[in-house]
């Protein structure tokens, strides 16, 4: 599948869910993102939320990449429900795309066109307006290479855990100053990225700015605020 072909109508946003990890840290016998977090709902359903929300509001054709590696047969399955909202595609990490998000997110490439987010399965964002804030952050890529949805956070363990942000300025739109990838020493940064975007001529550099000091690709990119973020690496996490 060739993606931005001249005079080709492609989707207005593809959207990579990396779900290739085997998840040690979670122990349970079931993939991290399938776990529920309430009565109807798994962790992967709230991440994907705000991207049914974009594609019905918008009347957008979304593609979703989701990036497996042979034992996530059980998340094929579960994604299945979203095949009428959403074009859903689904392509193996292998050895040759290398480890790891960065490796995920080059097995993904090849399928994507239009503006691409890289939106992770195992991420929470318990915000109201989280749905109004994705597509703020779309929408921002008009004037810019690159825009995140952003949480901020004070934690120095969860700040060298997470994809790490020093943002400037005031209100709900700010800038990145400095970004790193889970990042040895996390003082200086005041945020987490929840949500990378990147405009069609720039999803090139994504595997970079997913690997340490590759993010420095955010610099000067607007970062949106939301609340209640959580990376779930554990079961208690949440």
């Amino acid at each position: 599948m060739a993606a931005d072909r001249p005079g080709r109508t492609g989707p207005t946003l593809t959207v990579i869910v990396p779900c290739a990890g085997a998840a040690r840290r979670f122990d349970a016998p079931y993939p991290k993102e399938l776990h529920r977090i309430d009565h109807d709902q798994s962790i992967i359903d709230h991440a994907l939320a705000p991207v049914r929300d974009f594609a019905a509001r918008r009347g957008a054709r979304v593609r979703l990449v989701v990036v497996i590696r042979p034992h996530k047969t059980d998340t094929v399955a579960y994604l299945a429900r979203y095949a009428d909202v959403l074009e859903t595609v689904f392509v193996h990490q292998t050895d040759r795309h290398g480890p790891d998000l960065a490796g995920a997110v080059t097995a993904a490439l090849p399928l994507c066109a239009g503006a691409t987010a890289v939106v992770l399965p195992d991420q929470v964002v318990t915000d109201d307006a989280l749905a109004q804030r994705f597509a703020e952050a779309h929408d921002l890529l008009e004037r810019h290479p690159y825009a995140v949805l952003a949480a901020l956070i004070d934690d120095p363990v969860r700040l060298a855990n997470d994809g790490a942000l020093r943002l400037r300025g005031q209100g709900p739109v700010r800038r990145v100053e400095h970004a790193a990838d889970k990042p040895r020493d996390p003082s200086g940064f005041n945020a987490a990225w929840a949500t990378v975007f990147a405009a069609a001529h720039h999803r090139d550099a994504l595997p970079r700015i997913m690997v340490g000091a590759g993010a420095t690709a955010l610099v000067d990119a607007p970062a949106v605020l939301v609340d209640g973020f959580h990376n779930v690496n554990r079961v208690d996490d949440l």
